[in-house]
C-alpha cells in the first residue's frame, strides 16, 4: 500500500509536469499587456481584466496571464487558473465559485489578433466556434450548445410588431423604462430578489455575495428594468464587457411579474434589451456576442441560434 505522502508526492509531480505541458507556445506576460490585447482583440465578460482581478482580490483566485508571439509580436493572450482558463464554468467550479457568485455559463471568447491561430492547451469547455479557426488542438461540437442572441427584432421568430403591441400597452398601464445603472448595488440586489422569487419561487444563486459583486462590477450591467406605476415588473442581470472590436454580454438570469394581462413583462425585457443591443452593436461597427448560457431549454431558441461548444485540454493531466 503506497504511503499517503507518496501519492501526495505524485500528485504533485503529475500537477506540475501538466502545467509545463499546457504552458507550451506560450509566454508568460504581465496583467497590463494582457489588458491591452484583450481591448484590442476582443473578449468575454468573463476574462476581462477587471473581472479576474476581481475574483482575485475577493476569492484569492491567482490568475496568470500567457501570450502567444510570432515574429517578435503578442498576437494572442489568455489568463489561466492552474490547468484551466481562467473563468470557464469548470474552473468556476473547481473553485467552488458556482454557489458564491452567480456570473451562469459564462462564454469564452479569447483576444487573439485577426490572421493568426495558436494552440490552447489549458482546460475550457465554454469555447465558441467563431473562433474554431483561431483555437488549435481544441474539439468543437455540436453535441453541446450556447445560446447565442439572434439579430432582435429581424430573426425573432415571433413577429416584430406583436412586441411593438406589448410595448404599447405596457406604456398605457404607465410603463417605464429605466437603465439598470440608475440604481445602486442595494437597490438592484432587492429588486432582483424580489422578481425572482415571483417567479422562481426561491431565492437567486449567489445572493449572499451579490452586493459585494454589483459594488465592485456593477459597471458592467447592461439593460433596463420595466416599472409599472411605483414598482418594478421586470428585471435582467446581464455582464457587458466591450473592446474595440466587440460587445460580449452573459445574461444570467432575471425575474418578473407575470400577472399583468397582455404584456408577458420577461419576454418583453428580453425583446427590449436584445434590441438596444443589436442597435449599439450596429451603430458602433463592433461584433455582439450575446449569450443566454446553455442551451438547454425551449423558450432559449426563440431568441437564439444554437452554437456550437468548444472543449481543450481535458486529456492532458
Amino acid at each position: 500500500m503506497e504511503h499517503p505522502i507518496q501519492l501526495d508526492e505524485e500528485r504533485s509531480h503529475k500537477r506540475t509536469i501538466g502545467i509545463c505541458i499546457r504552458s507550451l507556445y506560450t509566454t508568460s506576460i504581465a496583467q497590463e499587456e494582457y489588458a491591452s490585447c484583450y481591448e484590442a482583440w476582443g473578449g468575454s465578460f468573463i476574462v476581462h481584466p477587471e473581472v479576474l482581478q476581481f475574483l482575485q482580490n475577493s476569492y484569492g483566485i491567482k490568475t496568470e496571464y500567457r501570450g502567444y508571439y510570432s515574429q517578435g509580436k503578442c498576437v494572442g493572450a489568455i489568463a489561466t487558473w492552474d490547468k484551466y482558463i481562467a473563468g470557464d464554468r469548470h474552473a468556476l467550479r473547481a473553485h467552488k465559485l458556482t454557489d458564491r457568485v452567480d456570473f451562469g455559463y459564462p462564454v469564452l471568447y479569447l483576444p487573439i489578433a485577426p490572421g493568426h491561430s495558436f494552440p490552447v492547451l489549458y482546460r475550457a469547455s465554454f469555447l465558441l466556434n467563431f473562433q474554431q479557426h483561431k483555437i488549435e488542438a481544441a474539439f468543437f461540437t455540436r453535441i453541446k450548445e450556447m445560446s447565442i442572441l439572434k439579430q432582435i427584432p429581424e430573426e425573432l421568430l415571433t413577429s416584430k410588431k406583436e412586441f411593438q403591441i406589448k410595448e404599447r400597452r405596457f406604456e398605457r398601464l404607465g410603463g417605464t423604462m429605466r437603465n439598470v445603472q440608475d440604481f445602486n448595488s442595494d437597490e438592484i440586489v432587492a429588486i432582483y430578489q424580489e422578481l425572482f422569487h415571483v417567479r422562481w419561487q426561491r431565492k437567486p444563486c449567489g445572493l449572499e455575495n451579490m452586493k459585494h459583486t454589483l459594488q465592485v462590477l456593477g459597471k458592467f450591467l447592461f439593460g433596463k428594468v420595466l416599472w409599472v406605476k411605483n414598482r418594478p415588473i421586470a428585471i435582467q442581470i446581464n455582464f457587458r464587457a466591450e473592446t474595440s472590436r466587440t460587445i460580449c454580454i452573459d445574461y444570467i438570469n432575471g425575474g418578473a411579474d407575470r400577472s399583468l394581462d397582455g404584456i408577458s413583462p420577461g419576454s418583453l425585457l428580453s425583446y427590449i434589451n436584445g434590441r438596444d443591443a443589436w442597435a449599439e452593436a450596429n451603430a458602433r461597427s463592433k461584433r455582439l456576442i450575446y449569450s443566454y448560457g446553455k442551451s438547454n431549454t425551449k423558450y432559449k431558441d426563440q431568441w437564439c441560434h444554437r452554437i456550437g461548444r468548444g472543449f481543450t485540454g481535458f486529456w492532458l493531466p
